[in-house]
Order: structure tokens, then C-alpha cells, then sequence
């Protein structure tokens, strides 16, 4: 356990074990199984054209796909995340998890009809759902506690990586013109699956939430908890809106439909340099300094994207400015949950990664009806100047007595 100033006070001024070669190795496993198994996030998109012509799909049984698994992967992943904790260990679910993710998206080639296809993206949202929470727990316990931020970023980054991969993956697989060639992608979730279960750190014993229900949890820690997701909220709310409709804006702008992807790309990127660095400065900072600036710094970004009135030079470096800033609170606010509740550090884990996917899927919908009434330029500054809101809620979130 970590007291409340160790958490909040400067690496530089405290103690910095360094951490031993198990666990960088352990950690280094799980980094890489993280990077496979989000690798098959995106998965279906790529294969879409084909399945709507070879397996009779329409387009709104695509979207039916997706929904399954993104559903799935986040909203079972705090129920796991418990599981794990009331366990003590859970270890197996890291390795189950990547694997299930990666049969789930082998077998979209080869099994029949919309029913097989939803089973197995079903199976990839279970799997992604078992691996993230335990996963990024193992991590963290096996991190220094003044490094856990840069640890973290490390693990996080390498599922970012994952993300851009998987397409690239289903590209070489499709090749040939046909979808039956997937089953070449379970090939990296078996070889993750077996250098996890090796490598991985085991989990300490714990003596803490791990005997209290659910419920129990939820109840009692619900003030951290629901001002933690209400910043949650907030900051995937305008991630995801300028993700679903960067593209189209820049668009609107003068764009060229390449340059309006390309835009997107930037802000993706930026955003992946922008949680890196804010994880590590966590480390130096705290973690509630480096969330609300950076919630803060994004907000005149992401105005100014709405407001310029051509798409150029300044468009480009405000897409930039925004992804880094917005996303450079992402991993603080994981780290920062997991050390709110203690005993907890695997549900919370599942709880602000879940949610940080599926509450900003819940709201994109909602958001593009508004655009269609007021303009897409309202809705991009109005969701623009949400994280400011979050920031404010960030201020008044309990500081964690312990570490999980």
C-alpha cells in the first residue's frame, strides 16, 4: 500500500525502487499481448465489403456486429475486473482473454450467417472484456509506484498500436478476394496467448475488496466513483464525437476526402503521443494536475477547429493540439481510478477503460441528430468545451488513501 502523499508527491522527492527483471519482463508480455488484442478491435470495418456481398449482410447487420462487441467489451469489463479482485489472482484471464478475442475474429470467415457472425463477434468482446482488466492490474502492481504513470503509458500505447495493425492484418488476408483466409488471424492471439501465461506477472496476494460483494463496492466508494466516470464521461464524449466527425468537418472546410482522413490520422496519433506523455508526467506532477490541464489545454484546440473557417495549416495544428491534450489526461484518469479504490485495482481498471469506449459510443448517435439541426460546427465547440466541465468535476474528486 502507498500512502495519500507518497501518491500526490513529486518522483523526484521520493523513493524510486527500480523494478526487478521479472517484472519488466512480465510487464513487457502483457504490452505485447495488449497490442494483439486490441489489434482486433476494428476488425470487422475492413471486412465488411466482402461479408455484405458473401454472407447476404446489409448494413445495418453490420452495425448490429459492431455493437455487439464493443458492448460486450465494455460494459462486462468492471464485472470481470471484480472477479479478478475477489480471486486475488485472475492471471488466467489475461491469456483466455487475448485468445478468445483472437478465435472470435478468426472465425469470422468461416462461420455461417448473421447468427454465427454475431456469435463470434460476441466471443471477441467477451475476450477483449477478460483481458483488459486483469491485464492492466498486473501491470500496475508490477510497476515502482512513483513509475506506475509511465508503466501504464507504455501498456496503453501498445494497445494503441494494436489498433492501427489489425486492419493492416485483414488487408494481407484479403488478398485473395475472399474472407475464409481469417483463420490466419487467431495465429498472433495463440502465440500472445503462450508468451502471456509464461511470462506474465503473477498477482499479489491481496487482502482487501476482494471478499465484498459487487454491490458492495459500488456503494461504498460511490462518490469517487461517480465523479470519476462523470470525467470519464465528459472527456469520450468530445474524443468521440471529434473522432466520428473530424473527417466530415474538415470536409465541409475544403478538405479533399484524403487530406480529411489524413487529419484524422494526425489527431489519432497526436492523441497516442499526447496519453504517453501525460502518463509519464503523472509520475512528477500527480495525477490530478496533469488530468486537469490537459482537459483544459484541449478546449481552445478543439473550439478552434469548429470556429476557423478554411481548412489549412491552422486546422492541422489545432486537430494536432486537441488529440495530444485530450488524450493526454486518458491514462492519468486510469491510473488515478485504480488508486481511488483500494483492493479494487482490477475493476477499476475495467470500469474507466470500459467506459471510456462505451460511453462516448452512446453518445455519438445522440450528438450527429443534434448536428443535423444546428451544424456540425455547434456540436464540435459545444463538445469541444465539455472537458472543461470535466476538469472542474476532477477538482472536487476524494483524494485515494491507499494505492489499490
Amino acid at each position: 500500500m502507498v500512502a495519500q502523499g507518497i501518491l500526490e508527491t513529486p518522483a523526484a522527492m521520493r523513493p524510486s525502487p527500480r523494478a526487478s527483471r521479472s517484472s519488466v519482463v512480465g510487464a513487457g508480455s502483457i504490452a505485447l499481448a495488449h497490442a494483439v488484442n486490441d489489434s482486433y478491435a476494428y476488425i470487422l470495418p475492413p471486412l465488411l465489403p466482402l461479408l455484405l456481398s458473401q454472407a447476404g449482410l446489409t448494413l445495418g447487420m453490420g452495425a448490429a456486429l459492431v455493437a455487439i462487441q464493443q458492448l460486450a467489451s465494455a460494459f462486462l469489463q468492471p464485472m470481470f475486473g471484480h472477479w479478478a479482485d475477489r480471486s486475488g489472482e485472475g492471471r488466467w484471464m489475461a491469456w483466455v482473454g487475448v485468445l478468445l478475442s483472437g478465435l472470435g475474429a478468426a472465425a469470422l470467415g468461416l462461420v455461417p450467417g448473421f447468427g454465427g457472425l454475431g456469435v463470434a463477434m460476441l466471443a471477441t468482446g467477451i475476450g477483449s472484456a477478460l483481458f483488459h482488466p486483469v491485464s492492466a492490474a498486473l501491470v500496475a502492481q508490477a510497476a515502482p509506484p512513483a513509475q506506475r504513470g509511465f508503466w501504464m503509458s507504455m501498456y496503453i500505447s501498445a494497445g494503441n498500436l494494436g489498433l492501427g495493425i489489425g486492419p493492416l492484418l485483414v488487408g494481407l488476408v484479403l488478398v485473395g478476394g475472399s474472407v475464409q483466409g481469417t483463420w490466419v488471424l487467431g495465429i498472433p492471439a495463440v502465440i500472445a496467448c503462450l508468451v502471456t501465461a509464461t511470462l506474465s506477472p503473477v498477482r499479489p496476494g491481496r487482502r482487501g475488496a476482494h471478499h465484498l460483494s459487487l454491490l458492495t463496492v459500488l456503494r461504498s466508494n460511490w462518490r469517487v466513483l461517480s465523479l470519476l466516470i462523470g470525467v470519464v464521461a465528459l472527456r469520450s464524449w468530445a474524443s468521440t464525437t471529434l473522432v466520428t466527425f473530424l473527417p466530415t468537418l474538415a470536409t465541409e472546410r475544403g478538405a479533399a476526402p484524403t487530406s480529411a482522413a489524413q487529419v484524422l490520422t494526425v489527431f489519432l496519433i497526436a492523441g497516442a503521443a499526447g496519453g504517453f506523455a501525460g502518463g509519464a508526467a503523472a509520475d512528477r506532477l500527480g495525477r490530478d494536475k496533469v488530468v486537469i490541464g490537459s482537459l483544459l489545454l484541449s478546449v481552445p484546440f478543439g473550439v478552434l477547429l469548429a470556429l476557423v473557417g478554411e481548412f489549412g495549416l491552422v486546422f492541422w495544428l489545432a486537430a494536432a493540439a486537441c488529440g495530444f491534450f485530450l488524450n493526454g489526461s486518458w491514462i492519468s484518469l486510469t491510473v488515478r481510478g485504480q488508486e481511488s479504490v483500494p483492493g479494487s485495482i482490477a475493476m477499476m481498471s475495467g470500469l474507466m477503460l470500459g467506459l471510456s469506449i462505451g460511453l462516448g459510443g452512446i453518445a455519438v448517435t445522440p450528438f450527429g441528430l443534434i448536428a443535423e439541426r444546428f451544424g456540425l460546427p455547434s456540436v464540435i465547440a459545444v463538445t469541444a468545451a465539455l472537458p472543461a466541465l470535466g476538469a472542474a468535476l476532477m477538482r472536487i474528486v476524494p483524494r485515494p488513501q491507499t494505492a489499490a
